[in-house]
């Protein structure tokens, strides 16, 4: 039925179908008309006024939300609490740590050398992760509610780190020690 109706419209149209070949200088004078057209000057468009009423509520409601959603973000810090706030005598020993913890890692800075540099970037990088623990264990201080257990593990967690550098200290001083003999052996 369709094929019927397609046959009848090619049939009434038979004879108005372009079937001529173009004259020789059809291609020259589509050129010509081509190059006239290119010859027309492009004015530019004027750019778009923005709406600054759109852009202002835009910018207004990422201020209301940053105003509500970063104080919330600030307050998800957890709790946390050191030796010091147990009792005296635990601030005493957190204070005898640190010092001794501070003095052994000046002492460790006045022996370094290039010699001992891989040993000392070492247990520098040990000591972080013994105070990352800290940081955790006061966390779980509070959580606890000051259980003795993680009292206990805080105060071994400075006796590792007062160890470890007191290692490395001993180290240092072999390896210097060692230096200073092959050179004294060099000069004679």
């Amino acid at each position: 039925m369709k094929e019927d109706e397609l046959d009848k419209l090619f049939d009434s149209i038979e004879d108005s179908f372009d079937i001529y070949e173009p004259s020789e200088n059809h291609e020259a004078k589509f050129l010509k008309k081509l190059k006239q057209q290119s010859d027309v000057k492009v004015v530019p468009i004027a750019p778009k006024k923005r709406n600054w009423v759109s852009i202002v509520s835009i910018a207004a409601s990422i201020a209301i939300l940053m105003g509500i959603f970063i104080p919330k973000m600030m307050t998800t810090e957890e709790e946390t609490a050191d030796l010091a706030t147990i009792s005296p005598k635990m601030e005493e020993t957190q204070d005898f740590f640190t010092k001794a913890i501070a003095y052994q890692l000046e002492e460790i800075e006045q022996l370094s050398s290039e010699n001992t540099e891989d040993l000392v970037k070492d247990a520098m990088s040990q000591l972080r992760k013994l105070e990352k623990n800290y940081d955790k264990l006061k966390i779980d201080l509070v959580q606890s509610g000051y259980n003795k257990k993680v009292i206990s593990a805080m105060i071994k967690n400075f006796q590792k780190r007062s160890s470890l550098l007191e290692q490395v200290l001993e180290k240092i001083e072999e390896i210097n020690e060692l230096k200073l003999q092959e050179n004294e052996t060099d000069i004679l």
